[in-house]
């Protein structure tokens, strides 16, 4: 215990830093955002927002890794002297907090209050992680997520009372949440708590929750959703969409537990008629047109059907469509069939007869555009029930799973027995009905050939042979069979399907692309619904999207392309719920705006928020205006250039105030979010705001970001591996927790909070502390005087360095480079600096320089560290976190390339001097350079500062064909051909051969090195003096290397060679070239 609590000390100091910095900037009201008369200018001021949370529990580490990213940068662009704006509001509309609340509610019901649960029960777990593979590869720019996040958000508890009480709630306070307001009033404020403790620089003025407990929202929302009606935008229709039957609503994405993005899958739902008489298993079913039911995607191939298929050992249901239909597919089918207005009895699945694969084996049908006028239904053994509705047609031309799946049986009689299939049942051959050029007409045979594929079991390979025949049928197949004979597969495909659902051969019927499940926890299907919904996808309105997309900054291609291939195929999204929390819809109030609806234009309202809430997220009881008060002359003056609202009775100054202040902020500069957001509500965001705003006020980035893992694996409550914020500040501080999001990743690929990094952080930045108190408690001791020495002229490069490279990645939202460039490069320098300087020590003017600047660096990402820093230890005046961006002289790239010479230099002289004196690495590792011999060491250093010969004739070569401006050279044949040219000049042309066997490596290292520095790196000369720079740094060099004496020569003069003696010979052993010196070590 005594260990532990000592391990805490520095954490602890950290922390009690952190209190004391809060205070100072709460009493100081740092983070108060105001407008400014004048409009601003670019530059002058930056509003950046992060998509409010969901109030159902506590803030995690993932929300804090998205969050980080827009509370750094608005901390970089304050620190730059900006008017910085960052809001934080609340998000509570929806079905997760009243699914939640009812859950509650029926477990008290159930197992009383508190409830008694057997340990068998509380144990249980309600979801588990699963692979949720899709049949399809992502297209380009589309995001796809292997595992659902099941886990991660409900927990793996079966019981809403142990969620609850894992929330530290006690049995006694848990009961009063089945009130889902209860939800409102208890998480938004503890969320609040801990980003300040966290550190975040928001303005707290301006924070609110949603739903019509905040009535200003309400209104908000009410007028968004009018002005979207009145401009056509928002319509009443029959459409397909996601719905979960436990709650009578479609299901969103918010509302799922799993499945996000997941959207209707539409097939042609093929009927193919059972010819009579029955077999007596399907005897009850005389007197009705029965049909086995096939979904597809290729309606366009039922021209080359040969047969049906089924699973023999599948469930099946013979399902009641209406008074005279019936139709036999799966029970998952039937009930999506059933909310899509095919059932005899709306929303219900009406089962005649159970019925397994084995029964239907032998069916005779009659199918739509068949060749063949009778085809029996066969055994498949690869067909998925979660899929489809487990009846498939085969078309063995152009599928080559059906081809596998009628091989095996053709060649193998065994498995015709055991289904008792007949040989009269079997098709004779492939019925060819489309002509691809590369593949010919009978393209699954083919590709199931050139693939070796053997048997239906080879599923990798028949997955690959199945996308490359798909996707070549479509885009370059002819139809050569039908009316349509001699037209393009992708042309008529469409009209195919036309023509079949009108003559009643078929029916439209779609299911989720991939399964979702409600918060509620039932499996949602597809309902066909009447349902208000935004128009998306309309061709002016996308194209207003789309050219608002074209103007911002988002920071990475990949998420261009996601935006992109959203654009590409969302349409109507329904806007409107039955159940949950949320503003209603205006004009139909049974109805409510659901949670991705109200969301997409929240930021203009965080422009006036401090308005009418000052403090009070909810009723805003501060306010000077009532929400009655906030109709739509006022919302539309206020953000949509509307004229001024002459009825209206607010005070003319107070609504100048809130106009003022809109204008001033917008357009939002910065949006920061999960890239899972891309294809719904960020491209909600930027439709709405093209819509209903001037171009002008369209936002300006988007900056997306993967999902946050814990030590690199999944972040999950099921498996323990799952931090809130809250615990995470306990357990690390917020300096080191921000230090570590910073460190996690900067691209749109998943990152990773390692907590090794934050403890290293823990002790990395305390020490620091200690360092800086140290040298100012000793200033005196420092170097007085400007700056003079070589090592002083790096140091202070290097600095510069360091200020422009984090100045560009804190720009680029790059704060894991940000950190790289201003703490650990920075450090690194300094580390060197001390070094070097040596008995002659450290330049004050520049350690305090050095203070001055690694403070503002790192400001961004701790800033309560650095607020403690530029207070405390620099009596600094004002706050640091604007202060201002340091000054910077233009970096000297030529001084940098000089020190690293002198620093690989010494590594290099090392090693030989470790090779000359322990003859062995084996004993280097054993043993200390300075302590090889008792007699004192002298260094001859030998320098060859110009490359000559064969490598002086390559490097010309280069230089005169390399492309500076493509950064290429010509072919290696024209380069070695210039060269024999010259070498035979010189009368060595019978030498080539050995001389190329020594060029090549020299060649391709120059290559190489010019592509990626530029022409610089063909030059014949380093560009400083090599000889100087280590005969500046001898001192230096013999301290590194525990020398007694340095001599620095030039390999190239012969009076400088001499002095080796009769070590010269190790001249030859390891020559000196450019950039890289040779040393002999003598005893004196």
């Amino acid at each position: 215990m005594a260990s532990e609590k000592k391990s805490s000390v520095r954490r602890d100091r950290l922390l009690e830093i952190e209190v004391a910095v809060r205070k100072w900037w709460e009493d100081e009201e740092v983070y108060k955002s105001e407008s400014r008369k004048d409009l601003p200018k670019h530059g002058e001021k930056f509003f950046a927002t992060f998509p409010f949370p969901y109030m159902n529990g506590y803030l995690h580490i993932g929300h804090a890794f998205s969050l980080s990213k827009v509370d750094f940068a608005s901390a970089y662009h304050r620190l730059r002297g900006a008017n910085v704006l960052l809001p934080f509001g609340f998000h509570c509309t929806g079905m997760p907090i009243k699914a939640s609340a009812d859950k509650l509610s029926r477990e008290i019901q159930q197992f009383g209050n508190p409830p008694v649960f057997t340990a068998e029960e509380s144990n249980k777990e309600v979801v588990k992680e699963v692979e949720e593979e899709s049949d399809n590869p992502a297209l380009p720019g589309q995001f796809k997520g292997k595992k659902s996040k099941v886990a991660a958000k409900a927990g793996g508890q079966v019981y809403q009372w142990e969620i609850m009480r894992s929330f530290g709630l006690t049995d006694s306070e848990i009961a009063r949440f089945q009130d889902p307001y209860e939800w409102l009033y208890y998480f938004p404020p503890l969320a609040v708590e801990d980003l300040r403790a966290y550190g975040l620089g928001c303005d707290w003025r301006r924070s609110f929750v949603t739903t019509d407990v905040n009535p200003f929202f309400d209104a908000f929302v009410r007028w968004q959703m009018r002005k979207l009606k009145a401009m056509g935008k928002i319509v009443k229709d029959n459409r397909y969409t996601v719905y979960s039957p436990f709650d009578g609503q479609p299901c969103a994405d918010h509302d799922r537990a799993s499945g996000e993005g997941v959207q209707p899958q539409e097939y042609t739902l093929v009927k193919m008629e059972v010819v009579k008489p029955f077999p007596v298993k399907l005897g009850p079913l005389e007197g009705k047109n029965v049909f086995l039911a096939a979904a597809t995607l290729r309606p366009e191939t039922l021209y080359g059907q040969t047969n049906a298929w089924v699973l023999p050992d599948g469930k099946y249901g013979a399902y009641e469509i209406n008074e005279t239909d019936v139709f036999v597919l799966t029970e998952r089918a039937a009930r999506n069939l059933a909310y899509q207005n095919f059932s005899k009895i709306p929303q219900k699945p009406s089962c005649l007869l159970e019925l397994t694969g084995h029964d239907l084996i032998g069916l005779p049908l009659r199918s739509p555009l068949g060749v063949i006028e009778i085809i029996y239904t066969l055994p498949m053994l690869t067909i998925l029930t979660n899929k489809g509705t487990g009846i498939v047609t085969c078309v063995p031309s152009d599928s080559p799973d059906d081809y596998m799946a009628l091989h095996d049986l053709k060649a193998k009689p065994a498995l015709r027995a055991k289904y008792g299939v007949q040989d009269e049942w079997m098709p004779t051959d492939i019925i060819p009905i489309i002509n691809i050029p590369e593949f010919g007409d009978r393209t699954a045979e083919k590709v199931c050939f050139d693939l070796k594929i053997k048997s239906q079991n080879d599923k990798e390979k028949l997955a690959e042979g199945k996308k490359l025949v798909y996707l070549k049928g479509f885009t370059e197949g002819t139809m050569i069979i039908g009316e349509f004979a001699g037209r393009k597969v992708q042309e008529v495909k469409p009209i195919i399907k036309t023509q079949l659902i009108e003559s009643g051969e078929a029916i439209l019927y779609s299911e989720p692309e991939k399964p979702v499940m409600s918060r509620s926890g039932d499996e949602c299907v597809v309902a066909l619904t009447d349902q208000w919904y935004l128009t998306y996808g309309e061709s002016e309105w996308r194209s207003m999207a789309e050219e608002c997309l074209s103007k911002m900054n988002l920071y990475s291609e990949e998420t261009r392309h996601g935006f992109e291939h959203t654009l590409s195929w969302l349409n109507q999204w329904a806007c409107s719920r039955s159940f949950g929390l949320g503003t209603r819809i205006p004009w139909d109030e049974q109805f409510l705006v659901e949670s991705l609806s109200d969301s997409t234009l929240y930021m203009a309202y965080y422009t006036v928020a401090h308005i009418f809430h000052e403090g009070d997220m909810y009723k805003g009881s501060k306010s000077l205006v009532s929400p009655q008060q906030m109709n739509d002359e006022v919302w539309e003056y206020l953000f949509c250039d509307g004229q001024y609202p002459k009825s209206s009775d607010i005070p003319s100054d107070l609504l100048s105030k809130m106009k003022q202040e809109f204008d001033y902020w917008y357009p939002l500069d910065l949006r920061v979010s999960g890239k899972d957001l891309i294809q719904n509500h960020l491209t909600f965001f930027i439709y709405n705001h093209t819509a209903l705003m001037a171009s002008r006020n369209w936002p300006r980035g988007i900056r997306c970001n993967g999902h946050i893992m814990l030590n690199s694996e999944k972040m999950s409550k099921s498996t323990g591996n799952f931090r809130t914020l809250k615990q995470a500040i306990e357990e690390f501080s917020a300096t080191a927790t921000r230090f570590s999001l910073a460190d996690a990743g900067d691209g749109v690929d998943d990152a990773n909070f390692v907590f090794e990094t934050a403890n290293a952080a823990i002790l990395r930045l305390t020490k620091e502390l200690t360092w800086m108190e140290e040298i100012l408690a000793e200033e005196s001791s420092l170097r007085t005087g400007p700056p003079s020495t070589y090592a002083d002229k790096v140091f202070e490069n290097d600095m510069n360095i360091a200020i422009r490279l984090t100045e560009k990645a804190y720009k680029d939202c790059l704060f894991r480079e940000a950190l790289k460039n201003g703490f650990y490069d920075l450090q690194a320098a300094r580390d060197e600096y001390r070094l070097s300087c040596g008995i002659g020590g450290m330049n004050h003017d520049l350690v305090l320089t050095f203070m001055d600047v690694q403070t503002r660096l790192i400001e961004p990402i701790c800033p309560h560290y650095a607020e403690y820093v530029w207070r405390k230890l620099l009596k600094k005046e004002g706050c640091v976190v604007t202060a201002g961006w340091p000054a910077s002289n233009e970096p000297d790239l030529v001084l940098k390339g000089a020190n690293k010479y002198l620093q690989d230099s010494i590594v290099l002289m090392r090693k030989l001097l470790q090779k000359q004196l322990l003859g062995s690495k084996k004993a280097a590792k054993k043993a200390q350079v300075t302590a090889v011999a008792e007699e004192k060491l002298k260094g001859l250093v030998y320098v060859n500062e110009q490359f000559d010969g064969w490598r002086a004739h390559c490097l010309n070569i280069l230089q005169s064909k390399f492309d500076q401006q493509t950064r290429s050279f010509a072919p290696d044949a024209e380069i070695l051909a210039e060269l024999r040219e010259v070498l035979q000049k010189e009368g060595q042309a019978e030498n080539f051969k050995q001389i190329q066997k020594l060029c090549m490596p020299f060649l391709k290292f120059k290559k190489d090195e010019a592509i990626a520095i530029g022409g610089q790196a063909l030059n014949l000369k380093l560009p400083f003096g090599e000889m100087e720079v280590l005969q500046s740094n001898m001192d230096l060099i013999k301290r590194q290397l525990g020398l007694e004496e340095v001599e620095i020569y030039s390999a190239s003069d012969p009076n400088d060679v001499a002095k080796a003696g009769p070590h010269a010979s190790l001249l030859k052993q390891n020559p000196p070239s450019p950039g890289s010196p040779t040393a002999i070590f003598l005893n004196r």
